[in-house]
């Protein structure tokens, strides 16, 4: 792995802690909505879990209309620091393929 210290603030972490819980929740929500067969319903049913995921997200500081994609961009930035990289660019830059398989394995 790259082995550089980086600081990550506490904030950060606690940030990005509560985005994968609020995505968390849906997944779980949104697979067993999807265990049960095919019904007329289901996309009513599917809309309110996303509105929820981005209000939840919004709440976090995420602007409504790009809020999961800025939170999953916050996540991974927190992946590649927490393995040594400032950055995305710097982890494409200098990534060996241990710290590859390191990332895949991080909550995504």
């Amino acid at each position: 792995m790259a082995g550089r210290a980086i600081v990550i603030s506490q904030e950060e972490r606690d940030k990005v802690t509560q985005l994968r819980i609020a995505v968390g929740a849906y997944r779980e929500v949104h697979r067993l909505l999807h265990a049960v067969p095919w019904h007329k319903g289901v996309p009513d049913e599917h809309t309110p879990l996303l509105l929820k995921l981005k209000e939840d997200l919004v709440k976090l500081g995420y602007k409504e209309e790009i809020a999961l994609k800025d939170a999953f961009a916050d996540s991974e930035l927190l992946n590649v620091k927490e393995l040594g990289f400032t950055d995305m660019a710097d982890f494409n830059a200098r990534a060996n393929e241990v710290d590859i398989i390191a990332f895949e394995e991080k909550w995504s």
